[in-house]
């Protein structure tokens, strides 16, 4: 009898991964993009409009880089330097396009109107949105400061505000096209300090080697609106 019983355990778990396997036949994306767009209404507009595919939609650095080892997907959109540095196995199939240009630019906002880049010094702080994790944040801002500010990590866009009106850092990065959001939520004249153009593109859709994607990649080069809004783009290309 216990050996039936176990032959029944074995074919219902066997007939449990067949179920899965099947229902994972559609294409799987993943989307990590820290917007001023929470995370469900991104997942809600994609999903209206590529509904073919299976998306899961991520608010934070660490949930999406997990998920990524646990269950990698057929196709992701996220920040490109993500990709370059952490996601080999995936290979940049399309990039986004804001204002004729691929590459994205980044400003310094300061409720300090005496604020310049060279009055940051190591005690400093800086508050931005974490998109490679710690080790890889602190890399990333070396591109931009001569001396290494304190960095202060958020998962959104909207949690950097409460950091100028509470003075805990002097000035907070963000990405140019996010600009008008804070000039239009906060009533803090900011001090706007444009950084060197940046090298990193702005956003991009990879497949994973050895996937396919085609179902994304065709619904995304339709360039439609109501996608190229949640990333702040006019098109993919």
């Amino acid at each position: 009898m216990k050996s039936i019983f176990i032959r029944k355990i074995v074919f219902c778990l066997s007939a449990g991964i067949l179920l899965t396997n099947n229902v994972s036949g559609n294409e799987k994306l993943y989307v990590f993009y820290p917007s001023t767009i929470d995370y469900m209404s991104m997942q809600n507009n994609i999903t209206g409009t590529l509904s073919e595919i299976r998306i899961i939609v991520f608010s934070r650095y660490d949930d999406f880089v997990s998920r990524m080892q646990i269950e990698p997907p057929d196709g992701i959109i996220t920040k490109p330097i993500l990709i370059q540095e952490q996601f080999h196995d995936y290979e940049v199939a399309l990039r986004g396009e804001r204002n004729g240009n691929t590459k994205e630019n980044y400003v310094i906002l300061s409720a300090d109107r005496q604020f310049t880049i060279k009055s940051i010094t190591s005690e400093s702080g800086i508050g931005i949105v974490d998109i490679l994790g710690r080790a890889g944040m602190k890399s990333f801002l070396k591109e931009y400061f001569p001396v290494e500010p304190k960095l202060k990590r958020v998962s959104r866009i909207g949690d950097l505000l409460p950091f100028l009106s509470l003075d805990i850092v002097a000035g907070i990065m963000v990405e140019n096209a996010f600009l008008d959001y804070f000039k239009s939520t906060s009533q803090l004249e900011f001090t706007v300090i444009p950084l060197p153009e940046g090298k990193n593109d702005i956003v991009a859709f990879a497949v994973k080697k050895g996937a396919s994607a085609e179902k994304t990649l065709t619904g995304l080069k339709r360039n439609e609106k109501a996608i190229c809004d949640l990333f702040y783009i006019q098109q993919w290309k």
